[in-house]
């Protein structure tokens, strides 16, 4: 294939690839991690992701499908990158922030009790009131 028609079509490939390592990515470690994490390890690795998609291509391109050392490297590095998004998601799932809802808008439950002759007790959140 000559270097006219490679080259474009390996520009389109590295825009779909970057598509595909996000929507990969959201999928496996879950839209939430994603959407918690700091930009740019998001875009450092879907970058870095995405060359390295490419440049495997191209390498099988250029040695007319026959696997050289070089696209077994390149394929390693994508795999590493793969594991150090994998680390980066479970450490965004590791400290997630917690959830602060814990019930402030429903109202406290008010119990009472009557044992024989004692004043009613009320309990009022974590309060204990006493009275008739």
């Amino acid at each position: 294939m000559s270097n006219n028609l490679l080259r474009p079509l390996l520009v389109v490939e590295f825009l779909v690839a970057i598509e595909v390592v996000f929507t990969f990515w959201s999928e496996v470690g879950g839209q939430y991690h994603l959407d918690l994490m700091f930009w740019p390890w998001k875009l450092g690795i879907a970058l870095v992701a995405a060359t390295l998609i490419v440049a495997i291509t191209a390498n099988l391109a250029r040695h007319e499908g026959s696997v050289t050392r070089r696209a077994l490297l390149l394929f390693s590095l994508l795999i590493a990158t793969a594991i150090a998004a994998g680390v980066v998601t479970y450490y965004y799932h590791l400290n997630e922030p917690t959830d602060d809802d814990d019930d402030d808008d429903q109202p406290h439950v008010t119990r009472t009790a009557f044992y024989g002759h004692a004043p009613i007790r009320r309990v009022v959140g974590d309060q204990v009131k006493r009275g008739w």
